[in-house]
Parts: structure tokens; C-alpha cells; sequence
């Protein structure tokens, strides 16, 4: 696969979104970094001898040459967001902490790739970092790496096993085979993700702004973001669940040499929040609790809570349906799909041949065996997403008997977006 990115798209992508970007107030600007440099320390970092990257690397994301340097160039994900939560309900984390979800590398258009190398894959994380004599690293996960339902394991190994399979700087190969030992690189993502983490305390900036946890103040989004971004050198990404609460937060980097001990560069969110301009509140920990439910339609049943949906997959504007294998045909009976909350964020797709996800081809495929995709789902326009991407894309149109393989993103001779109904 060759490493060649066109700078242009970039280059205008980034001059865009400077335009639009928050005004900060002239005391704030003159805090910004030229560049926020978070490059790990050989003690670190480096138990074992790690491949060494030369210090003119072009950014990730903005090369127009092929880098053949693979140790050394992170692609195809060369936007490297770090995320973290605000769960207070139910509360999770230290009162006085935002909490850490992951280190995702995102390609430089803004969409992801999930899963990548399943020979990568862990079962432990514990077990891992126990072996490697890395005590305080699991403490301070176990303190602000946290999982909702009290299962922090799940979440880390599901980090791993999601986005740290599709960083290719961290191959066991970028290190030196003589002192090697397996596993290394899941213990060094799991360091450099919190090193990161450590570097960027949300709520430490928020509150010394005087943005503080409260049942009863609230805040507009650009005293948030005026706040986070006058920190962090850039504007940043805030998310607000339905009761108005700030909850998360994305910070995004492109990087210069690797995962490990390359520099992070800040640079523009990627994403537009949709958060309200004002009345957002930044709730406590301890005591919210949510408003009760109202029934519009008495003497019948509430509405659920959306954690699961049966219904067909249609391609929009387009014959046939998708079948239960995951294919598109026109000539027979839709397949019914369940759509249940994810227990780490978005969606899983089933059928009835078993979970969904996209192969190593990138199609979809549903079946016994297959590791479950993370999708989207926006409830409005009742589209089903993955990786980011609203269109799917095929080869052809069914017809007859044909089945036909469809992908998530573009590039097919046929386009089209994919409904739930």
C-alpha cells in the first residue's frame, strides 16, 4: 500500500476550519504554543529498543510523497484524536476528572477504520501490564480509565483491540528483534495513551476558568470552547447528551514520526458540535438525577429506551433490500436486522446468521465468526453509518438472482445511503 497523501485537501480542510474558528480573547492568544509537543521520554517509552524515526518526518496527513518508512509514518490514520468522558450518571471517575475513552488514529478525511489486524488482537490487559512489572500504569487506569458498567478490562482491551490493531508504527516489527519481547507494543500504546491523557486536564482548564461542576449554572459553548481550545493551541471538539450536559471532549493531533515517540501537533476539530450555544451545564458526579419520562399516548406503552430496534436495511432510492448474509438482492424477502447500543459507544448489527461487520475486503459481512463493527446510527434519518461515512457503495445493482457485496464509504459504480426501517 503506498503512503502518498495529497496535501491540497488538507491544506484547504485546515484553512477552512481556521476561519470558522473560535475568537479567542487577546490575553488567551498569547498562551497559545507554536506547537504543542508531547514527544515521549526514552525512560519512558522505551523498556526496549524501538525503532528510530529521523527528526525531519513530514506530518502525518500532509505528505505528497510516498514515505517508505512504515515505523516511522503513521498511515493510513494520521489524525490521532484523544477522547475523553464525563459520565455522571451513573458517576464514574473521580469527582474532579474528566475520564479517558481512547486513542483512535482517524483517517485524514474525517473517517476510521475499526478491527484491523485480528492476529493482534488481546484477551488481557491485566494480565499483560502484570507481566511487563507495570503496576502503576494499571493503578492509574484503573483510577480515570474507566468503563461504565465497573468492567475498566473490557474497555482497554477493547481499545486495543479496536484502534491500537490499526496503528502501524506500533508493529512488532518497528522494534528491535533481539530484546523484543510479545506484547511490548500493547503495553507502550496503553502508556502513550496515558501520557497523553495526563497531558490534557480537561477539567483542570475548565475550572480554572471558573467552569465548574454545578446542578444549577450553566455555561455557553463558547466559554467552553474558548477554554479548552486558548490550552490546548487549537479549537476542540464538545459533545452534550440530551439533558444539555457537557460529556465529552476530542482533542486532535497529526503527528510527526510515531506512535510512541513522535510529537503530537494540535490541530482544528474535525467535527462541528452540536452542543446548544447556551444553558450547558457541567453536572456533578453525585446527585443528577434525570427527569422522569412523560407518555405522550396514556393507556399505551412508553417508548423504550432505544437500546435495541428491529427492522430491514434498505439502500435509498434503490430496489431490494440487504439480505441476512449481508449482501444486497432484489429478488426475494428483506432480512429483519437488530440494531442494539454497543456497550462501548455506537451500534451492533445482527442478523439472523449472526453479528455484522466489515471483512478484511472491506464488505459487510453478518455470520458466525465475525467479529461485530461498531456502527452509527442517526436516529433522525434513520441511516445506518460505519467508519464515519454516510454512503455505502457496489460494483453493480442486483438483478435476478445476483447478490451483490456492498462497502461502507465510496468508490463503487453504484452509491447510495442505507436506511433502517
Amino acid at each position: 500500500m503506498k503512503q502518498v497523501i495529497s496535501t491540497i485537501p488538507l491544506i484547504a480542510l485546515t484553512l477552512m476550519r481556521s476561519t470558522s474558528a473560535i475568537h479567542l480573547p487577546e490575553s488567551w492568544t498569547n498562551q497559545l504554543p507554536d506547537s504543542f509537543s508531547m514527544k515521549a521520554s526514552d525512560n519512558e517509552l522505551k523498556p526496549f529498543e524501538f525503532h528510530q524515526c529521523p527528526v525531519d518526518m513530514p506530518l502525518s496527513c500532509t505528505n505528497n510523497t510516498e514515505i517508505g518508512d512504515s515505523c516511522c509514518f503513521e498511515y493510513p490514520g494520521g489524525v490521532l484524536l484523544q477522547t475523553q468522558f464525563w459520565d455522571y450518571y451513573p458517576p464514574v471517575g473521580p469527582d474532579d476528572m474528566f475520564t479517558l475513552h481512547g486513542l483512535w488514529p482517524d483517517l485524514c478525511d474525517g473517517r476510521f477504520e475499526q478491527f484491523c489486524d485480528d492476529s493482534m488482537n488481546i484477551e488481557s490487559a491485566e494480565t499483560i501490564l502484570k507481566e511487563f512489572g507495570e503496576e502503576e500504569l494499571l493503578e492509574k487506569m484503573k483510577l480515570f480509565w474507566k468503563n461504565y458498567n465497573g468492567n475498566d478490562e473490557s474497555l482497554w482491551i477493547h481499545e486495543f483491540n479496536k484502534h491500537g490493531t490499526c496503528m502501524n508504527t506500533i508493529k512488532s516489527h518497528c522494534y528491535d528483534q533481539s530484546t523484543y519481547k510479545k506484547n511490548q507494543n500493547v503495553v507502550d500504546f496503553y502508556k502513550k495513551t496515558v501520557e497523553l491523557f495526563e497531558e490534557l486536564p480537561t477539567y483542570k482548564w475548565l475550572s480554572e476558568n471558573g467552569i465548574v461542576a454545578s446542578q444549577t449554572q450553566t455555561y455557553t459553548r463558547k466559554q467552553i470552547e474558548d477554554t479548552l481550545s486558548a490550552r490546548f493551541g487549537q479549537p476542540v471538539f464538545v459533545k452534550c447528551n440530551k439533558y444539555n450536559g457537557l460529556q465529552e471532549v476530542w482533542y486532535f493531533h497529526h503527528l510527526r514520526g510515531s506512535i510512541l515517540t513522535g510529537d503530537y501537533v494540535p490541530i482544528p476539530a474535525m467535527l462541528n458540535s452540536r452542543c446548544p450555544e447556551e444553558g450547558i451545564k457541567l453536572f456533578p458526579k453525585k446527585g443528577f438525577k434525570p427527569p422522569s419520562p412523560t407518555n405522550p399516548n396514556p393507556g399505551k406503552p412508553g417508548p423504550t429506551d432505544g437500546s435495541s430496534m428491529r427492522g430491514f436495511l434498505k439502500p435509498e432510492g434503490e430496489r431490494g433490500c440487504i439480505i441476512s448474509n449481508g449482501h444486497w438482492y432484489a429478488s426475494g424477502t428483506c432480512a429483519t436486522f437488530t440494531l442494539s447500543k454497543a456497550p462501548f459507544g455506537g451500534y451492533n448489527l445482527k442478523s439472523s446468521k449472526g453479528l455484522c461487520g466489515v471483512g478484511k475486503d472491506g464488505y459487510l459481512t453478518c455470520g458466525r465468526g465475525v467479529t461485530g463493527g461498531q456502527f452509527t446510527y442517526d436516529k433522525e434519518k434513520k441511516l445506518v453509518t460505519y467508519g464515519g461515512v454516510y454512503r455505502w457503495s457496489a460494483e453493480d445493482r442486483p438483478a435476478h438472482f445476483k447478490q451483490v457485496p456492498i462497502r461502507p464509504g465510496y468508490g463503487g459504480a453504484v452509491e447510495f445511503k442505507l436506511k433502517f426501517v
